[in-house]
């Protein structure tokens, strides 16, 4: 039935009556398919345009057989611009689709330095998917990750239930703390040291973004320096054209209470500028889900095991009028996040899981995450001609965070940290909770039932990110005939982590924790972990008629280093100080190739060099690998579908210990050798009411699956614990084979309701091969969202949700230590005010 169904699409949308010499099309918004009136059509270099209809239609009549570039815009969206061949008495038909506009840049030709996707993912040499902010509202949530289910190709660990620090890789990079991709916000790196210490421990809040970008085909080689699975771009708040105001405000269970406001506008013609700003404020609360359990299993109700997270951002923007010779914008953006969160890395053990999922050892009771994020950004845009634009942007990114959390228990007393730290009977929580046999009277002190030495370690860590890049595009050879867009893009940046550590040592008195012993600052891990590094890229998009071909190489200089000052020297007079240094200079090159094969049918394919930095030990290789992707992309009116294969061919793949990823904590990055990876995304977007011709209604369906296939093709014994002893055959851990995610929705007038199902298969949290062991896995599981809105007066509206609508318990992971549930059945409501 299905296949009946979307055969139908294809001869609907690609039927058409004919006509001499027209172009006729419809243009729809990306979020919904909805007809976009208003939409104005032109051919590039002559008077021939049209301003679509209420129901999207235009027509361009009376052309002479030839090659056209169409450009189509409307206020509040992205450009798009299409090449189109006309053939003598013939009428081409044509879908076209507009993302709303989340930048900041007037001209249309420049989001394209500021975008993942630039004018669109339709003409875009390799995979690229873009979720709008009509899309985000319909999620109505603050969690990406239940964003990302519906990006093809994208992998996905959760941890504590509300995407605080989601795991995120692509194309089998390995997810741990989304170390291994390159994400970015505005397209600058975002990561807290991308290149020192790439672990995103912050990640920005979506609930207030405007949209999100992922690229993994060849041509996302330019974003750097993580080039093997891709790059996510995140679209902050961007300055309307006029007066906006929007407020929203959600309530729902465990004390959840979620403030949204944002206010912007752009005023004309100011002593020859034009001036525009956008401020908004977010702020997140909630108690938590899970409930501390006391000695004897008895539960501490009133404990806090949730987060409160705010958030404030503004830019301001000056930009040239429209008599100016050469337009100009400079923007700069602000932004700041503090966060205090109840999270732990203690989880539960088989027994206890099974039995009350969703309680927390007495252990947790202090465990806190203490985090401050702050981003300063100046981007200066120029035209400087019809052919020649030129960005510029400085940032500079801090974070401090301090998370507070056990990290191991002993059954005796411990000495002084100055003196010794803890003592050789003293056991990490990984290890307690992987064999509670083995370890029982350390788990009945994490517990709360019985006595010994828990030791709470302060993670506490300083970061900064800062650089200056600019890319400038030029355009060769005319519209109609043979043209290219030329970019030539260059980065210089520095980042540097400040790891200043200690141990605090707590007994269990009937359940409670109190303080023995405060450590040192600086007696655990006293050490900083810097990088600096050039890069450039250049990259042509040349089009020949149907035939568009991209390559592009990137080189990056990285110099690494890590100066250890020794836990016995907190004062860091450097009297036991060791330094170790690498340095890497890698080209990557890569090659797009795009064929329309017809108005709505486009070919894809490319390859390109994979490549991740190293740490600064000298005997670290760089992470490299070959990928190769083919694929196609249709669009119409009634439908969009992406289907792509992918193989990657790492000869060294990296792993890094990552107290997040079970393993000591040490950061330091371990050769795994040759891996294959190999898999196939599909992507479909519909409105099942137009085929049936449903007047007043919409019926949006979204559609995504992902198959990755990932084997080491060697035999080793590993340090990193997330490895372990490894054969050749053996799958990778935490990498889904199969995941799909489907969400319908039924629309009319002021209302809507939509369903978003996601299904991730059974998943290895070891590597091996075989059948799962039923204590090296997580379950294949299928959790149904649930959310609506009634829009009840013009600009007003209310909106619920539902998380998890079944109600399913279901493991997440087995790490950092013991297993961990994701988020059970939560009901919100709101409101939402927009002017």
């Amino acid at each position: 039935m299905l296949w009946r169904i979307l055969l139908s699409f294809f001869f609907l949308a690609s039927t058409a009556n004919a006509q001499p010499s027209r172009i006729v099309g419809t243009v729809l918004e990306s979020g919904t398919l909805a007809p976009l009136p208003g939409a104005h059509v032109v051919l590039e270099g002559m008077d021939n345009g049209a301003v679509t209809n209420t129901e999207g239609h235009f027509v361009l009549e009376n052309l002479e057989p030839g090659t056209y570039t169409l450009v189509a815009t409307s206020v509040g969206f992205e450009g798009v611009r299409e090449g189109v061949i006309v053939r003598g008495g013939e009428t081409v038909e044509l879908g076209i689709i507009l993302h709303e506009a989340a930048i900041d840049v007037g001209e249309v030709v420049v989001s394209a330095r500021e975008t993942l996707t630039g004018l669109g993912v339709v003409n875009i040499a390799g995979s690229a998917h873009y979720i709008g902010p009509e899309v985000l509202k319909r999620f109505a949530t603050n969690d990406v990750t239940r964003v990302l289910r519906e990006v093809p190709g994208v992998n996905i660990q959760e941890e504590d239930g509300y995407g605080l620090r989601p795991n995120v890789g692509l194309r089998g990079t390995g997810v741990e703390r989304s170390s291994k991709i390159t994400l970015m916000e505005d397209g600058v790196l975002m990561a807290p040291a991308p290149y020192a210490a790439p672990s995103a421990y912050y990640f920005p809040t979506i609930g207030r973004m405007d949209g999100v970008e992922i690229r993994t085909g060849s041509s996302q080689i330019k974003y750097g320096p993580y080039t093997t699975g891709g790059a996510m771009n995140l679209i902050a708040a961007g300055i309307p054209s006029d007066l906006s105001l929007r407020a929203a405000a959600t309530l729902g269970p465990n004390g959840q209470r979620t403030l949204y406001a944002r206010a912007g506008d752009t005023i004309q013609n100011v002593g020859g500028f034009n001036l525009g700003f956008v401020a908004e404020g977010y702020l997140d609360n909630v108690d938590g889900f899970k409930t501390l359990r006391g000695p004897g299993g008895n539960l501490v109700e009133d404990y806090n095991t949730g987060f409160d997270k705010g958030d404030l951002f503004a830019r301001f923007r000056m930009s040239t009028d429209g008599n100016a010779s050469i337009f100009q914008s400079l923007t700069f953006t602000a932004g700041y996040t503090d966060e205090i969160s109840n999270e732990t890395y203690l989880g539960l053990t088989t027994e206890d899981f099974a039995s009350s999922p969703y309680v927390r050892y007495a252990g947790s009771q202090v465990d806190e995450m203490d985090a401050e994020h702050i981003a300063l950004r100046a981007r200066h845009v120029a035209l400087l001609s019809d052919r020649i634009d030129l960005t510029t942007t400085v940032y500079r990114n801090t974070f401090s965070r301090n998370w507070y959390k056990l990290d191991a228990v002993s059954d005796g007393i411990a000495d002084d940290p100055i003196d010794g730290g803890m003592t050789d009977r003293s056991f990490g929580i990984a290890s307690i909770l992987s064999d509670p046999s083995e370890f029982g009277d350390e788990l009945a002190a994490i517990r709360g039932d019985g006595s010994g030495m828990l030791y709470v370690k302060a993670n506490n860590r300083d970061y900064t990110s800062q650089g200056i890049q600019s890319v400038t595009g030029v355009r060769l050879g005319e519209a109609s005939g043979f043209n290219a867009l030329v970019e030539v893009g260059l980065r210089v940046h520095a980042d540097e982590m400040d790891r200043f550590q200690w141990v605090d040592g707590y007994t269990m008195v009937d359940g409670t924790m109190s303080l023995s012993y405060e450590g040192t600052p600086g007696t655990d891990s006293n050490r900083l972990e810097s990088a600096s590094a050039v890069a450039t890229f250049a990259q042509a998009e040349v089009n020949f008629g149907r035939l568009t071909v991209t390559p592009g190489v990137r080189y990056e200089h990285i110099a690494l280093r890590r100066q250890d000052y020794g836990k016995a020297d907190p004062e860091r007079t450097g009297v036991d100080l060791s330094i170790r240094a690498n340095t890497v200079d890698v080209v990557i090159p890569g090659v797009g190739l795009l064929y329309n094969a017809t108005h709505m049918l486009r070919f894809f394919g490319g390859m390109h060099r994979g490549f991740a930095p190293p740490d600064s030990r000298p005997e670290t290789n760089p992470e490299s690998s070959v990928n190769l992707e083919a694929g196609f992309r249709y669009g119409a009116e009634l439908l969009t579908l992406q289907a792509v294969g992918f193989f990657n061919a790492y000869s060294n793949l990296l792993g890094s210990d990552l107290a997040a990823a079970g393993g000591g904590g040490s950061t330091d990055q371990f050769n795994g050798g040759e891996v294959d990876v190999m898999g196939a995304e599909i992507a479909l977007t519909a409105d099942l009411a137009r085929p049936a011709n449903l007047a007043g209604w919409s019926l949006p369906v979204r559609f995504a699956y992902t198959f990755t296939d990932a084997q080491f093709n060697n035999n080793f014994v590993s340090e990193f614990e997330g490895w372990g002893s490894v054969e050749e055959g053996d799958e990778l851990p935490y990498l889904a084979k199969q995941q799909l995610a489907l969400s319908v929705g039924v629309e009319r007038g002021p209302v809507s309701v939509n369903l978003a199902g996601s299904y991730v298969s059974a998943m290895r949290t070891e590597a091996g091969q075989g059948d799962i062991h039923e204590n090296s896995g997580t379950d294949a599981r299928f959790v149904l969202d649930a959310s609506t809105d009634w829009e009840f007066r013009s600009g007003l509206s209310m909106f619920g949700r539902v998380h998890n609508l079944m109600d399913v318990t279901y493991v997440v992971a087995r790490r950092p230590a013991g297993l961990r549930p994701g988020l059970p059945r939560t009901i919100a409501v709101g409101v939402r005010a927009r002017l």
